[in-house]
Formats: C-alpha cells, sequence, structure tokens
C-alpha cells in the first residue's frame, strides 16, 4: 500500500509563479506585499461586516 504522504516533508513547493521569492525584483516583492495587505484589508473587513467565514448555521456566519 502506498503512503498518502510525500517523501519531501516539510518542504514547500514552489510558489505559482514558478519563481522563487529570491530571485524575484525588489518592485515586484513591494507589488506583492502590497497586494497580500490588500487583501488581508479586504478580509478583515468583510469579517467584521459578516462575522465568522463559515456558512455552517450553527456557528451564525455568513
Amino acid at each position: 500500500m502506498k503512503p498518502n504522504r510525500n517523501k519531501d516533508y516539510g518542504k514547500r513547493e514552489s510558489m505559482a509563479s514558478g519563481v522563487s521569492r529570491e530571485a524575484r525584483t525588489p518592485e515586484a516583492r513591494r507589488q506583492e506585499h502590497q497586494q497580500d495587505k490588500e487583501f488581508i484589508k479586504a478580509m478583515n473587513e468583510f469579517t467584521a461586516k459578516a462575522g465568522l467565514l463559515s456558512d455552517d448555521p450553527f456557528f451564525g456566519g455568513i
């Protein structure tokens, strides 16, 4: 029987773009950081309005 886990425990797969974080230009890293901050801010605003992100009625979300 094959195990369900990969052999490379603890290793992160490469990023979706295929370029390592170190290989990116400072401008690309700043832009990615800004996008991350905007996403986090949007999610914080959404959860402040909607409460939990669960659609389970038991938790009273969305």
